[in-house]
């Protein structure tokens, strides 16, 4: 969930790389300043860690912006011209500064030609109303229906045959709505609701995971998170049990079958940059970082980072799906926007590489988020337009805004 990662990221490490441009632009000079440079030197000593990590470079430049350091800002952004990473400035994301600086347009241009242009994927169904600001979206195979989640409206609709109607009520009290999941076995629809970006939530602070049975619309469930932050995405394990990001703490949540709240799994902020969570078919659980993909021990809730080569970048995903025994990621904060398939190796432990299914080229890309696998394609939301919201505030210009786009990337072929 980009735009609300920014509003988030306040002391975690490298969360702040989102949230440089919302969140220390609120903060007192100083502070900001403070929280800058503590950042800067902790990305600092990662490098000597992972020197050629190439997301840690553009991590970096983005902290020199934000101190006003321009000279040493560039010359990172200009080292990674050639490599190929797919890193490319993103507009709102903490580049402001700079944005129009003539010297910073030309390597962002380079940066941008160096990936190669994809297909445009199809669109499959557009929602008609521009001011539902969608972030998360599931897919009921069953029914032959995707649900997908409004932050604005704090409502989940449902898209059948190209359809689009209301599937909760204002009685179930909801929250803006991130995470959907849709448990097959059990025919239930899980949702993350959470007003915690909110300012509300300086009041009472309220995260839960709601439950709905399929079969009838109706409202099951409430488990509530007293300890979260944020919650953001989830995923149902076999046995029902579910596990949450928190991404505001960089922690990750879980409730077991018999259990009626959620509570924290593994310590906190072990997770820095929590978000995109996803199971594979043997258990495994992997959950995206800032700087790349963890996987964590399902019976400690110990997480470790899944090494990769220095020529792919997994950091500043979103949604995150498991398929055919590799990941499934939608960038949007290292990039414009771009959907990878992450191939990988050793059991799953490691990370052999990336391809890239659709670039960022695709014209309704606008701030994509997450995606629903289905028939052979991941349903993207293309242009969620979360960037156009503040919560408590009218959406900014609406009328400019075009209807959001679902679109089909195909995931045969590996």
């Amino acid at each position: 969930m980009k735009q609300f990662m920014k509003l988030e990221g306040v002391g975690l490490f490298l969360a702040v790389v989102m949230a440089a441009s919302v969140v220390w632009a609120q903060s007192a000079p100083d502070d900001a300043s403070v929280a800058a440079r503590a950042s800067l030197e902790r990305i600092q000593v990662l490098r000597k860690e992972r020197p050629g990590d190439g997301v840690l470079v553009f991590y970096q430049a983005l902290m020199h912006v934000t101190l006003g350091e321009r000279d040493a800002a560039l010359e990172l952004l200009r080292s990674l011209k050639g490599r190929k990473l797919g890193l490319i400035p993103v507009r709102d994301a903490g580049f402001d500064s700079v944005w129009d600086d003539p010297e910073f347009q030309k390597i962002s241009k380079a940066l941008a030609d160096d990936e190669p242009q994809t297909p445009a994927s199809p669109v499959a169904f557009r929602l008609k109303d521009p001011k539902l600001i969608p972030e998360g979206i599931a897919y009921d195979a069953e029914g032959m229906r995707f649900f997908i989640g409004s932050i604005a409206q704090h409502k989940i609709v449902v898209a059948h045959a190209k359809e689009l109607s209301d599937f909760s009520s204002a009685a179930d009290k909801l929250d803006a709505i991130l995470g959907l999941a849709v448990d097959t076995t059990r025919k239930y629809l899980y949702a993350v609701t959470t007003n915690g970006f909110e300012e509300s939530a300086k009041k009472e602070r309220r995260n839960a995971v709601v439950r709905y049975d399929l079969k009838d619309g109706r409202l099951m469930d409430r488990f509530v998170a007293p300890d979260a932050m944020q919650l953001n995405d989830l995923a149902i394990a076999t046995d029902g049990t579910l596990y949450v990001t928190d991404s505001q703490t960089g922690s990750l949540f879980r409730k077991k079958p018999e259990e009626k709240t959620l509570t924290k799994f593994g310590a906190t902020g072990a997770l820095r940059g929590a978000n995109g969570i996803a199971l594979a078919p043997d258990g495994a659980l992997y959950v995206t970082l800032s700087t790349g993909i963890a996987r964590v021990d399902t019976t400690s809730g110990e997480p470790t980072r899944l090494p990769q080569p220095d020529t792919v970048v997994t950091g500043g995903i979103d949604g995150l799906y498991g398929h055919d025994g590799d990941l499934i990621g939608i960038q949007n904060s290292t990039n414009p926007g771009r959907v990878i398939r992450i191939a990988l190796t050793n059991k799953g432990m490691r990370i052999a590489g990336v391809t890239v299914l659709q670039s960022h080229h695709h014209p309704e890309f606008d701030e994509p988020t997450t995606g629903a696998i289905a028939q052979g394609a991941l349903y993207v939301i293309a242009n969620s337009y979360v960037g156009h919201y503040q919560p408590e505030e009218t959406i900014k210009d609406a009328a400019d805004l075009k209807s959001t786009a679902i679109i089909a990337v195909p995931l045969q072929g590996k």
